[in-house]
């Protein structure tokens, strides 16, 4: 399983003007073979800075993905946005233990 991680830094009012473009591609990579949690959440308490999280089945699952076209889209979109830092990880996991569940 690859884990996925990250937070951007939006300059004001970015986020709020991309969050059609953020849908989209959210929408279409929850459709992805491999695709198991794709998530963007904007912070409570910094209403610029956007969470990433995703879990992948495997890397080939996560190299598929960053090879769709809705992703060289959302580059696009990126690439005109006002980013102040952007820092996204992916991380094999070895170990899952379940801490809260309902």
């Amino acid at each position: 399983m690859i884990i996925v991680v990250g937070e951007v830094r939006f300059g004001a009012g970015e986020i709020e003007r991309l969050k059609s473009g953020f849908a989209k591609a959210i929408a279409e990579t929850r459709a992805e073979d491999g695709c198991e949690h794709y998530a963007y959440s904007v912070d409570l308490a910094d209403p610029d800075l956007l969470h990433v999280s995703e879990r992948w089945r495997d890397e080939p699952a996560l190299d598929a993905h960053m090879q769709a076209p809705h992703m060289a889209e959302l580059g696009a979109l990126l690439h005109a946005a006002r980013i102040e830092a952007i820092s996204i990880k992916a991380y094999e996991a070895r170990y899952v233990k379940t801490l809260l569940a309902a």
